[in-house]
């Protein structure tokens, strides 16, 4: 197979990319539409619920969506909500979100999220070896220089973490962090406030390299998870 590194005209067409998120506001000037999606909860007697509002009442998904249709224009999204009205969600909604995607054939899913509780690192082991055996890739974010923030940090994630000196279009690979991927540090610009006053940090770089991966995917139809990563790794800069 030849690998193909030219994105001169790949929209992300045919890639399903999964958001686990506080949903999206498909209206949205940034965003346009979105394939489809779910909204996960924990009842009060332990089981995971399911319902069809993906609606985002917060602006964090949305913004996260902006970022993917800007880059990746006709990638196929999936709206995961976790978050309600408020940027937490208890594990066990995050391992049914996570399944909710390996289930759906999600060829990326984007974690603007993590946990340093270290309770929860073999059940992230594990949900880390069903996507990569069903050709799942997982992107999560963190701060840069971090060992602890799963599952980021965990062999088989694109860890990535915002970086100031990255502009819109910049990608890095810092091979010695355990947050190796760099990329740009806000959404979309909106008409108005300055940028400044606007969402930014690694949830936001994450979802700038899930939109890498779209088009690599795009273009690279069928490569496995590793060969991926490796694409990834050469489409970015040394810092």
């Amino acid at each position: 197979m030849t690998l193909q590194l030219d994105l001169n005209g790949a929209t992300g067409a045919g890639v399903r990319v999964a958001l686990i998120d506080s949903g999206v506001n498909a209206q949205h000037s940034h965003v346009g539409f979105v394939t489809g999606g779910v909204s996960l909860s924990l009842a009060t007697d332990g089981t995971i619920q399911q319902h069809e509002d993906c609606s985002d009442r917060i602006g964090h998904g949305t913004a996260l969506a902006g970022i993917l249709r800007a880059k990746a224009p006709q990638v196929e999204l999936y709206a995961v909500k976790v978050f309600n009205d408020r940027l937490q969600v208890s594990f066990p909604v995050l391992e049914a979100a996570l399944r909710w995607g390996i289930e759906h054939q999600m060829h990326v899913i984007n974690l603007s999220l993590g946990t340093a509780n270290p309770a929860h690192r073999d059940r992230c082991l594990a949900i880390i070896a069903e996507a990569h055996a069903a050709g799942t890739v997982l992107v999560a974010s963190s701060p840069a220089g971090q060992t602890n923030v799963l599952p980021a940090v965990l062999p088989g994630v694109i860890g990535v973490a915002n970086d100031e000196r990255c502009d819109w279009g910049d990608y890095v690979y810092v091979a010695d962090d355990p947050i190796p991927f760099r990329a740009h540090s806000c959404p979309r610009p909106l008409p108005g406030p300055a940028q400044a006053r606007n969402f930014q940090g690694p949830s936001f770089a994450s979802a700038h390299v899930s939109a890498l991966l779209a088009v690599l995917r795009e273009q690279n139809v069928g490569i496995a998870s590793s060969a991926l990563r490796q694409l990834l790794i050469q489409s970015c800069r040394e810092p």
